[in-house]
């Protein structure tokens, strides 16, 4: 049997053609190899009906079962009768109507080898296939890309603010940075994708801790240019319980915080830089010594 390879694609819109390549089946050596990307699944979810993905889902891992069932030495009669072969690719790629197509495999003949599943999966379907990323948390995220950005020249960053400063809580606060300008200003984070009872707490916290840098700004009699913003960074919230919290949080009236997705970091970056500015440390120094 000659090699070939058949890409499986999804078309969202049945009248469009517009396709989202998921998965691939190589055969080489005649040997058959099949896979598919979870990635481009969810990409396909976002843009269609999620119960026809799941359908298409199952089906996927129905291929990769029998592929691999067709691999084994007491399997090899049944492979060749297919329906794994080129001929049944060929029948797929002409009638199939469904949400999931198949490719002409007559198009995709070639020499290829079964250590070449890869690198063509790489460049058909999924680049990041087989790669390992390292999951990082949302904190590790909001770390390095303010450990890394210019502000850190003009006011403190992840700094440990002391209990006895502001006085509104019962241990050191470490906020993700925090300066002057006119008044007290500062950015935290919080990861809504953690569990909401904790999740709860840390909006306590932070409230507490906006309120008592607002007790300093009045009794150190700072003026109000910088308008006291106490930011609150947050990530997409995971689940309804955290979808509620981070509305509510948004919308509680009276409240000192600022909330705003991490992608806005960018422009409160920019504000910093280009606004008259220094640190909190200083002024802790010179004001409170």
């Amino acid at each position: 049997m000659k090699s070939f390879y058949s890409v499986l694609y999804i078309k969202p819109v049945p009248v469009s053609d517009e396709k989202i390549t998921i998965g691939l089946f190589l055969n080489a050596d005649n040997k058959p190899l099949f896979d598919y990307s979870e990635t481009k699944l969810r990409i396909a979810a976002k843009l269609t009906d999620s119960g026809s993905i799941d359908s298409v889902e199952k089906i996927l891992r129905n291929i990769k079962r029998k592929i691999s069932a067709s691999t084994r030495p007491d399997q090899i009669e049944a492979f060749e009768i297919g329906p794994f072969t080129e001929s049944y690719f060929k029948y797929l790629s002409n009638y199939s109507n469904n949400i999931l197509h198949y490719s002409d495999p007559t198009e995709n003949r070639g020499i290829f080898r079964p250590e070449e599943f890869t690198g063509l999966f790489r460049l058909l379907v999924d680049r990041e296939y087989g790669v390992t990323k390292v999951d990082r948390s949302f904190k590790d995220v909001v770390k390095k890309r303010i450990s890394s950005s210019i502000v850190k020249e003009k006011i403190d960053v992840f700094y440990r603010i002391p209990k006895e400063t502001i006085k509104t809580v019962y241990a050191d606060h470490e906020v993700d940075y925090i300066g002057v300008n006119g008044s007290i200003f500062s950015g935290n984070s919080i990861d809504f994708s953690r569990d909401p009872y904790n999740l709860e707490h840390k909006l306590y916290l932070l409230k507490f801790v906006a309120l008592g840098l607002i007790n300093l700004s009045e009794k150190l009699n700072l003026n109000d240019s910088g308008g006291n913003k106490h930011i609150v960074y947050y990530n997409d919230p995971e689940g309804s319980k955290n979808k509620g919290l981070l509305h509510d949080a948004k919308t509680e009236e009276g409240s000192p915080l600022i909330f705003k997705h991490w992608d806005e970091f960018n422009d409160d970056e920019n504000w910093i830089v280009n606004t008259p500015t220094h640190k909190f440390s200083e002024l802790v120094e010179k004001e409170l010594s």
